[in-house]
């Protein structure tokens, strides 16, 4: 896929979750619809922490070619990519990484079990390539019972605004040159990792759009 379809398809795909976050009434966007789930505004903050690293990655390129080096290759097609990062996860419980799981004010002491995965591994090797500071992400993103709803759909419109604004500064090359880690497959590629994050909003707005009509 073309790097300009690519970032056209994102910039949709944002700006729909936006919208339909926006028509959301507010005690719907909170309402967990059960234990286990995460609500709207979970939903839609976890999508500001897959974001949030990547951009600040992006916000200081020779930090990017410092740690991880160039990937020497041409990026797969989305289609490759994304099987592949299946094949990655396959059979594994499918949870978030802890870093990513939104963090709500006065959490149970379940809520850990109920959204991070479990395996260690998987986890230690993502810690191993970013460094363990990644795990003060949630903290920066925290959800109090004052946060408003407008405050949790404006912090994803300033993290998705930024990540296409320095995404369209990268030519091809560039593109396929800078790596940077990815939960459960590893280094990959700036246009592989847009190729996820893609895919991922698009999966997570499924799951908004569903809340929004109980």
């Amino acid at each position: 896929m073309e790097t300009t379809m690519l970032l056209d398809q994102l910039n949709q795909s944002f700006s729909v979750v936006i919208k339909v976050s926006n028509e959301i009434e507010s005690t719907l966007f909170f309402n967990k619809p059960k234990t286990e789930k995460w609500s709207v505004a979970e939903q839609l903050q976890h999508l500001s922490l897959s974001i949030a690293p990547i951009n600040n990655l992006l916000s200081q390129p020779e930090l990017l070619t410092k740690r991880w080096g160039a990937s020497n290759r041409k990026s797969r097609d989305i289609q490759p990519f994304l099987n592949d990062y299946h094949k990655a996860t396959s059979g594994l419980e499918w949870k978030a990484f802890p870093p990513f799981v939104p963090k709500i004010e006065n959490e149970s002491e379940k809520y850990a079990a109920l959204h991070y995965t479990s395996d260690e591994t998987k986890i230690q090797g993502f810690y191993t390539l970013t460094g363990n500071q990644i795990e003060l992400l949630r903290d920066k993103f925290q959800i109090t019972d004052s946060t408003e709803k407008q405050e949790i759909i404006e912090t994803f419109k300033q993290q998705s605004d930024y990540l296409l604004t320095s995404s369209r500064k990268m030519d091809e090359t560039q593109m396929d040159a800078i790596q940077l880690p990815l939960p459960y497959i590893g280094l990959v590629t700036l246009k592989e990792i847009l190729y996820f994050t893609l895919n991922h909003t698009n999966h997570h707005f499924n799951a908004i759009q569903k809340q929004s009509v109980i």
